[in-house]
């Protein structure tokens, strides 16, 4: 790099431009005299251009101006180096600033004709003068307007000072009136007062009585709401302590019995085992038995016994554990021994419910089948009132299944195929101290009217018989005072309903 620097300000192998003239003397000085006198031409146009510039600073496009000084400038400078040159053959610098004059004298003229429209459309001397005169003749018509303005204020001046005089005259003669009237103001201002004083007076005694009766109401609405929810609350806990005893009278009634034939399948199994041991002892040791028990053996279908008894005997011990199983769901959820608080399983009593509603779930006709998604967390036993909370589930849980079969009636049957009805359960610990439960359902959406009123007793959207609208208000009164939790619910088009019930691990 350095070296190449070198090279462009040396003069290398090159000779002086004065040796081309054979340095003859009057030709040189002619050459010198012609580039200095350019070059001092050149210098001196910029001037004159900036000069031109700083005193017309209207001028639309003042750019091209600079943009010609800076051509002439790099002009003049290419003529300095002709004379440079004479005696100093750097060439190199010669051209280069040859070509940064060529560089700027080629973006002046490409500038240059796309301003060329712009200069174009600058008015002409001829328009200029055209606008001064209808300028001049505005002028005029103005000045005449003017002057009629001013000729009609001085008319309208005298108007108002005679119309001032009459108007004086008049104010004398209504000014006495005004005395009189004035007089009679008095009294009546007077007897105003006196009726202001007893309006004020009877307005405060229906103040103070409105007060009493607003008061009075107050009352009875608020004994009257107690003693609607006094009655919705016995109702419910009527309903459910009779259907908890019912409930539990059943699983009692069932579980002897099943317990019974539950014991007994395994004992009878090793019985039927023993048996079709023996046989096949017998056939082994005999295997041409009498025509008498052949014939027997063909008629029973020994073989098809053989093999199918066992299956038989299974079946019904899987039976038998179903039944056994709903049993200990229908215990659970009647808890009619556990009406006190204790420390429960959230999860056990969720699980019973679910038993005790699969029927529901099941398919029908016309129906497809709920899918119940369980998503339990990792949760300790939590003290709460178990038979209580299993009410809240069943509520919620039954009020879902409703909402998705309704929705499953008004879809086609390819519709229901295609977007399933599903009950969701996800249980989670929030932090060290509360417990989250959400029950959720793809059915249709809860409107915004009936959220407002969704845990008012004796509000419901179900046909009449169907429902009595204690439910959930039940359930939220368990929720909010006996657990001293929380219970909302959230719901958005298209994606159906959730129940969200928030209780502490411990109750205070």
């Amino acid at each position: 790099m350095q070296e190449m620097w070198k090279t462009f300000f040396s003069s290398g192998s090159f000779i002086p431009h004065g040796h081309c003239y054979l340095w003859h003397t009057p030709l040189v000085w002619l050459h010198v005299a012609s580039d200095s006198i350019i070059a001092l031409a050149y210098f001196s146009i910029p001037i004159t251009l900036v000069y031109f510039i700083s005193k017309r600073e209207d001028l639309p496009f003042d750019w091209i101006f600079a943009l010609f000084g800076a051509f002439i400038v790099a002009c003049g400078i290419t003529h300095l180096f002709e004379l440079w040159t004479l005696w100093h053959p750097t060439y190199w610098l010669s051209g280069t600033m040859k070509a940064i004059t060529a560089l700027i004298s080629f973006a002046t003229a490409i500038l240059l004709v796309d301003l060329m429209p712009q200069a174009l459309a600058l008015p002409s001397p001829a328009q200029l003068e055209s606008a001064n005169r209808l300028l001049e003749a505005e002028i005029v018509e103005r000045q005449l307007a003017e002057a009629a303005l001013q000729k009609a204020k001085e008319e309208l001046e005298i108007r108002v000072e005679e119309r001032t005089a009459e108007l004086q005259s008049q104010t004398q003669h209504l000014a006495f009136a005004n005395r009189l009237l004035a007089a009679e103001i008095v009294e009546r201002q007077l007897a105003e007062a006196a009726l202001q004083k007893a309006k004020e007076e009877l307005e405060m005694r229906v103040e103070e009585r409105t007060a009493e009766l607003q008061f009075q109401t107050q009352q009875l609405e608020q004994a009257l709401s107690e003693l609607k929810q006094a009655q919705s609350n016995l109702i419910h806990s009527e309903k459910m302590s009779s259907l908890g005893q019912l409930v539990a009278g059943i699983a009692h009634e069932i579980n002897n019995p099943i317990n019974f034939i539950y014991g007994n399948i395994t004992h009878t199994r090793q019985y039927a085992n023993s048996l079709l041991e023996l046989v096949n002892l017998y056939q082994e040791q005999y295997p041409n038995p009498l025509p008498i028990v052949q014939e027997k053996i063909n008629s029973v279908d020994l073989y098809f016994i053989s093999s199918d008894l066992p299956k038989i005997l299974t079946s019904m011990k899987n039976g038998a554990e179903r039944i056994f199983g709903i049993v200990k769901s229908l215990r659970i959820f009647s808890r009619h021994d556990e009406a006190e608080m204790k420390v429960a399983d959230i999860h056990e009593g969720i699980d019973s419910t679910l038993m005790i509603s699969q029927s529901r779930l099941n398919a029908k006709p016309g129906l497809s089948s709920i899918q119940v998604i369980k998503e339990y967390g990792n949760l300790p036993k939590i003290e709460c009132y178990p038979g209580q909370l299993n009410q809240v589930f069943m509520n919620i849980i039954a009020n879902a299944i409703d909402a998705l079969e309704d929705d499953s009636h008004s879809e086609s049957i390819a519709a229901n195929e295609a977007n399933p009805s599903i009950i969701k359960i996800a249980t989670k610990l929030l932090d060290s101290e509360v417990v989250e439960i959400r029950i959720s359902n793809n059915g249709p959406e809860i409107k915004e009217a009936a959220m407002k009123q969704l845990f008012n007793p004796f509000f419901t959207t179900k046909p009449v018989g169907k429902g009595m609208g204690l439910g959930l208000s039940i359930g939220y009164q368990i929720i909010t005072v006996r657990h001293q939790g929380e219970l909302q619910c959230i719901s958005a088009p298209g994606k159906g309903a959730e129940f969200i019930i928030k209780i502490p691990i411990r109750l205070q």
